[in-house]
């Protein structure tokens, strides 16, 4: 209860000319969000979400974008048939890096892949590392460098839990270290929704199967800027906080869903006048939680 009183009191603040003129509708909002807090809901309400989406929308945060790519690897690697695949990384230890099972499913345990630490406008040598572990149903996948070669501020914090209506950063480098970057607000947690099947076979012609992993956890995103391929595996950074909220895994439109009204908070947001009509896109992301997790309980660290 006291997170949610504490995310009322931070958006009131941020909208109290909005509160002056309807300060009875917000109170009720208010006290529903904290009593609906104290049960199983892990997703906002439509105006909160709004709100905050209006809030992190309106607010540059160029230099994190610098920072979050610091805290990000390329990862790239080159098919029999020539053709190169690329995705992004992020470092749990100076060895140890997390990623998107999708990003490396043309590969088996073993394999070797090439890693660039990024900025913009400059990669890195690429560095060898070799894929440990996959787990496809968890579009999770871990690889490791052949010895410590990323720097100690390579290695980000991770987010010790997701803060619903916290602004996020999403970063990209292409093979040219040009950068691309996408923003939007966490919205809930779920999971892992069941997508159309016009979804399901696109989604098949480039390998995967987002309707495989029904049952795993994942924290969503409504964008600011849209992203599209490339960004997979990449940290999902939360700008308040300062950590990485989660490792990105999926983008849909609300369209895609096969069971929308799980998301009604979100088709409510998306129906308020102050939403952006540009913006219907959601970024799914493997929590920090279950990366951490999953590694630690693999013995692919010790004392994470």
């Amino acid at each position: 209860m006291t997170y949610a009183a504490q995310k009322v009191a931070a958006l009131l603040n941020f909208n109290s000319a909005f509160l002056q003129k309807n300060a009875i509708q917000w109170f009720v909002l208010s006290m529903v969000i904290v009593l609906s807090s104290c049960g199983s809901s892990r997703i906002y309400q439509g105006k909160e979400l709004a709100i905050a989406y209006l809030n992190n929308s309106n607010v540059l945060h160029d230099y994190k974008e610098q920072k979050v790519t610091s805290h990000q690897v390329r990862i790239s690697y080159q098919l029999n048939n020539s053709t190169k695949v690329s995705g992004m990384g992020v470092p749990i230890t100076e060895r140890l890096i997390a990623t998107a099972d999708h990003v490396v499913q043309n590969l088996a345990v073993g394999q070797q892949v090439n890693v660039q630490i990024g900025a913009l406008g400059k990669l890195s040598k690429p560095l060898t590392a070799q894929l440990v572990m996959r787990l496809p149903d968890k579009d999770v996948a871990y690889i490791k460098l052949s010895q410590p070669g990323l720097p100690e501020s390579s290695v980000p914090n991770w987010c010790d839990s997701q803060q619903l209506g916290d602004k996020v950063i999403m970063t990209m480098l292409s093979s040219s270290a040009s950068l691309t970057v996408a923003s939007g607000t966490i919205s809930g947690i779920s999971d892992r929704p069941r997508m159309t099947e016009r979804f399901n076979k696109k989604a098949a012609k480039n390998g995967t199967a987002p309707n495989g992993m029904l049952d795993e956890p994942v924290n969503f995103v409504l964008l600011h800027r849209n992203m599209q391929g490339g960004f997979s595996g990449g940290a999902m950074y939360d700008v308040k906080h300062g950590c990485v909220t989660g490792i990105s895994s999926m983008i849909a439109s609300f369209n895609d869903l096969a069971q929308p009204q799980r998301y009604e908070s979100v088709q409510e947001a998306l129906s308020r006048k102050y939403w952006s009509e540009n913006s219907k896109v959601l970024a799914f992301g493997i929590p920090a939680k279950t990366v951490l997790e999953l590694a630690k309980h693999n013995d692919l660290i010790k004392g994470l």
